[in-house]
């Protein structure tokens, strides 16, 4: 249970934002949000951008373009949290304007009530949101689709707004215009038309990360040059509001420290190959007393002398010849004799004994007695609820976690043996996850989990490495 920590607030920031919403996945979200962040940074405006959902790669562009990290709104884990991440994540970067990338179509979440998804966020926040419409031969389609949208009772957020994509050209923006205006009492605020030889590149998990390619920047400016002539950035920052909602933060536990009074030292692998985390995670760990290290595997980094080491998700398996050309799974072997080990999907990955890839097979930790297998489809997608049926680094038997599962892989060889795992949209649907060794010094699991949604567990892991080595 969350505590009122400023109390109700009919204000609890000052930094005005609005979320951009789309009829549907496939809209072009990311490249349209990006290139709205660059031409408002080019207004001299701070811009703090955000990202609904447990999306951890859309966030690379959003940060990329900005200068700002981009944050995850992701409602599920802790739906009271959303106003307490947007303000202190925009008192820490000054902003000022904030923008939120939804995720999906505007209603899709959780369920035919569209739980946490982006209109669950915009209302949860107060933001109106501005209504992405790819308008390929339509036109007052259009303003039929954006009035359907607006008026979808009681789910339906403020849309303030729309852009259109995929125009054609002047006229056929002016006829979206002017049906919008007419059927639908809605502004367009801007429009493009397709973006020829441009694009953000996909692959399994969702488009490859900002930093994997030299070129990130230079499509995003295609998007900005694109829509910096057609996009009315005053109508839109009329827009922009001031959030509202019920401001609470969480109750939370005593720093954890040694014996001596001395922080945990906490290692955490950040790199291309180690980028699926919440960012988030890493205050809440410093607020719990943790002294943390981030450190690239890929560049060759050895851990930092460290009690906790932490191996986020990512693509391991994209990047297995240059890791194995370092001497990163020997020493993440080494270490879990000693220190403690908290390893998400791909960071689980690279515990096991090896990995087969592309037609490679490459050792790897040795930590995990099993083999790690891409599967070429996706294996686990969705919010999940875990039981433990066994203490853990993290919980104890019979405590349940939040969390979000999204891989194309699976371990053979070994049982997993530490959660039973429900899937929240099918509850009937069942599974076994996680490993945890003997000594109690390991944690390996396909879930991700913020830590924010269960404070007492990211501290009993800083408690439990605290013990010494």
């Amino acid at each position: 249970m969350l505590k009122r920590g400023c109390g109700y607030m009919a204000c609890f920031s000052d930094t005005k934002g609005f979320v951009i919403g789309a009829v549907s996945s496939g809209m072009g979200k990311t490249g349209v949000a990006s290139a709205i962040c660059l031409l408002l940074k080019e207004r001299g405006l701070s811009v703090q951008p955000f990202k609904t959902g447990p999306d951890f790669i859309d966030p690379t562009y959003l940060s990329l373009v900005s200068g700002t990290a981009c944050r995850n709104l992701d409602g599920f884990p802790c739906p009271d949290l959303m106003p307490f991440f947007y303000a202190s994540q925009c008192r820490e970067s000054n902003a000022g304007i904030a923008i939120v990338e939804g995720a999906m179509g505007l209603y899709d979440g959780l369920g035919r009530d569209g739980l946490y998804s982006t209109a669950w966020l915009a209302r949860t926040l107060g933001l109106p949101v501005i209504l992405l419409v790819d308008a390929r031969a339509a036109a007052t389609s259009v303003a039929a689709t954006a009035k359907g949208f607006a008026a979808l009772e009681p789910l339906a957020p403020r849309v303030a707004g729309v852009i259109a994509n995929r125009v054609s050209g002047a006229s056929h923006a002016e006829l979206i215009a002017s049906a919008l205006e007419r059927y639908a009492n809605l502004p367009l605020v801007g429009w493009l038309p397709e973006i020829k030889g441009e694009s953000l590149p996909s692959r399994h998990l969702g488009l490859v990360p900002a930093a994997e390619r030299a070129s990130s920047l230079k499509t995003v400016e295609a998007y900005a040059n694109a829509l910096r002539e057609r996009l009315d950035t005053d109508k839109l920052l009329a827009i922009a509001q001031k959030p509202s909602g019920d401001y609470m933060e969480p109750p939370l536990p005593p720093p954890a420290l040694k014996s001596d009074g001395s922080p945990v030292k906490a290692a955490v692998a950040d790199d291309d190959a180690f980028c699926f985390h919440y960012r988030e995670n890493r205050k809440l760990l410093e607020i719990l007393g943790a002294e943390v290290s981030m450190f690239s595997p890929l560049r060759g980094e050895a851990i930092p002398n460290a009690d906790l080491l932490i191996l986020p998700g990512g693509y391991p398996e994209i990047f297995l010849d240059a890791l194995s050309g370092t001497d990163f799974f020997a020493s993440v072997r080494d270490f879990a004799e000693t220190g403690r080990v908290y390893a998400e999907c791909g960071g689980m990955l690279c515990l096991a004994r090896n990995m087969e890839y592309g037609g490679i097979k490459r050792d790897m930790a040795g930590v995990i007695d099993a083999e790690a297998k891409m599967t070429g489809r996706l294996a686990r997608f969705g919010y999940v609820e875990a039981e433990a049926t066994r203490g853990n680094l993290l919980t104890k038997m019979g405590e349940t976690l939040r969390a979000h599962e999204f891989h194309y892989s699976k371990l053979e060889g070994a049982s997993p043996d530490t959660f039973s795992v429900r899937k929240s949209a099918r509850p009937a649907e069942t599974w076994t996850d996680g490993f945890t060794r003997h000594d109690g010094r390991l944690l390996a699991t396909y879930l991700h989990v913020n830590f924010w949604s269960c404070p007492e567990a990211a501290a009993r892991m800083l408690a439990g490495a605290a013990g010494g080595r």
